[in-house]
């Protein structure tokens, strides 16, 4: 099998045509909001602990998406660039 045929090189390459503003909003966005429904059901049931104010809700779930997922979404993209480059030996 070539590079160009590895599932991941085809897949990787459709993502990146997207381009990495899309790919922070898609992932991001999904990583962020998987990140805060985990932290919040881990607060409720391990710790106890609720939201005591809307204010409280909305700031961690915008810290979880922003941060979480904006981090989570350029790991990701440097680290499938590096391996795409990699696969296509920088084509």
């Amino acid at each position: 099998m070539q590079n160009t045929e590895d599932p991941f090189v085809k897949k990787w390459k459709k993502v990146r045509e997207k381009g990495l503003l899309r790919h922070l909003i898609t992932t991001g966005l999904s990583f962020g909001i998987l990140l805060f429904v985990v932290l919040t059901a881990w607060n409720y049931f391990v710790t106890d602990q609720t939201f005591t104010t809307t204010y409280d809700f909305i700031v961690q779930l915008l810290i979880c998406i922003v941060f979480g997922g904006g981090i989570y979404a350029l790991i990701t993209w440097f680290l499938n660039e590096y391996i795409y480059n990699k696969k296509t030996k920088g084509k």
